[in-house]
């Protein structure tokens, strides 16, 4: 399946115009400390080589492999950092994901599919952009009346003009947005349950789609073999996304404990993304109008959220670190995810597998991503200090490897 999925990505880019770059050069990392698994016991003074983008061999010892050496001198080596929630829409944004170590990145919107062009570039080589989860548009009831416009989605899809129109999308519209995302490569669908919570105008208890558009957007997905997650805050709307199928909840600040464990019967995954609520409650020395209207809501929200997450955590549900930001100057990184995720209860260990083993697992990419193993992809980064003393030590990586190519090297710094 993966030969299968290379082949026809590098099909896509032939067809889109776009050359393939020449494949990485073997790499042999020395004297690392891996940490990663179940981030308790690291492997000390290992070896790492990677060639053509994967890692071949993880060893103590030098293997005396060739390629280009790089002395980490006991620096700690884990697997590239992965945020499962962004809105990454540029070149710009991707750079500042990777120098922060985030190699991979699950979109859940982009605008004229952008997501989708970013993947496009990773694939074909390009090794300042991250691994990009494409999910295009979502699937929303009433697309005309949603902000942001996601009608420009009718622009590539003229056939689809009606549903601009119509009162709601319904279980064909909702299946046909699907197909929609698909035919542009998406590797996930996103569904609102829930209106946002961002904006004044509406409100995060309230439903969005039906459960029958829900049922028929996730049922669509999966017939097309396309995993989905739900943008969801009620109670509700969490247990509705549950029954249709989802693998993971994003927000969830309003669950209860018997639908979290629905959520752990079903294995879903919950995607908090603490990071923004944190940051929308922040002062701000000239606040408009829609953000001090916006402060009491969000701080209900996000106490609510605090006690969801201790009650997942106690009841084994998966959590995993996403930040719901664009990583545009001055919005919260995964970094911030990580320490929020610590500062309610996670211990370190387990705050680095919600970026890590988790994320991975949760996102169906434990065969090529979030370990430090031979056959994995090469996404790595390293700090010079253990991160699980102190995870302020993930704000300074000194190697950044993406896809095995070097993106960032402080090692001599």
């Amino acid at each position: 399946m993966a030969n299968l999925a290379g082949a026809v990505s590098g099909l896509l880019l032939l067809a889109l115009g776009i050359p393939t770059e020449p494949r990485p050069p073997a790499l042999v990392l020395l004297h690392a400390n891996v940490l990663d698994g179940d981030f308790v016991t690291p492997r000390m003074n290992q070896a790492v080589v990677v060639r053509d983008g994967r890692i071949v061999s993880v060893g103590p010892g030098d293997p005396g492999a060739e390629g280009a050496r790089l002395d980490l001198g006991g620096a700690w080596l884990l697997p590239g950092l992965v945020d499962a929630h962004v809105h990454v829409d540029s070149i710009a944004s991707g750079r500042r994901m990777l120098a922060l170590g985030v190699t991979t990145g699950r979109s859940m919107f982009t605008m004229n599919f952008a997501d989708a062009g970013l993947e496009a570039l990773h694939e074909r080589g390009d090794e300042d952009v991250p691994t990009i989860l494409a999910a295009g548009y979502p699937v929303v009831a009433r697309p005309a009346r949603f902000e942001p416009d996601p009608t420009s989605l009718l622009l590539h899809h003229p056939e689809l003009d009606r549903l601009r129109r119509d009162e709601r999308v319904g279980a064909e519209g909702a299946r046909e947005m699907v197909q929609a995302n698909a035919r542009h490569r998406a590797e996930w669908i996103k569904v609102f349950a829930n209106e946002r919570a961002g904006v004044l105008a509406t409100d995060p208890a309230t439903r969005n789609l039906s459960d029958e558009e829900l049922t028929a957007a996730v049922a669509e997905a999966r017939r097309l073999g396309l995993p989905a997650a739900a943008h969801a805050y009620s109670d509700d709307g969490v247990a509705a996304s549950v029954r249709a199928g989802v693998k993971t909840v994003e927000h969830g600040a309003l669950v209860t404990e018997p639908t979290l464990r629905l959520m752990k019967e079903h294995d879903v995954c919950f995607t908090p993304t603490l990071s923004g609520f944190y940051a929308e409650v922040q002062p701000r020395s000239s606040p408009t109008a829609e953000e001090q209207g916006l402060q009491p809501r969000v701080r209900m929200l996000l106490e609510h959220l605090q006690k969801a997450l201790a009650t997942a955590r106690r009841l084994g549900v998966k959590v995993i670190a996403g930040t719901d930001t664009g990583y545009s100057e001055g919005e919260p990184t995964l970094l911030d995810e990580i320490e929020h995720l610590a500062q309610n209860g996670l211990t370190s260990a387990e705050a680095l597998r919600t970026a890590t083993t988790t994320a991975a697992e949760c996102l169906g990419l434990s065969a090529r991503k979030g370990a430090v193993k031979a056959g994995l992809e090469a996404d790595l980064v390293a700090f010079r200090l253990d991160p699980r003393d102190d995870l302020r030590a993930l704000r300074s990586p000194v190697l950044v490897v993406n896809g095995g190519r070097v993106f960032l090297d402080r090692l001599g710094q």
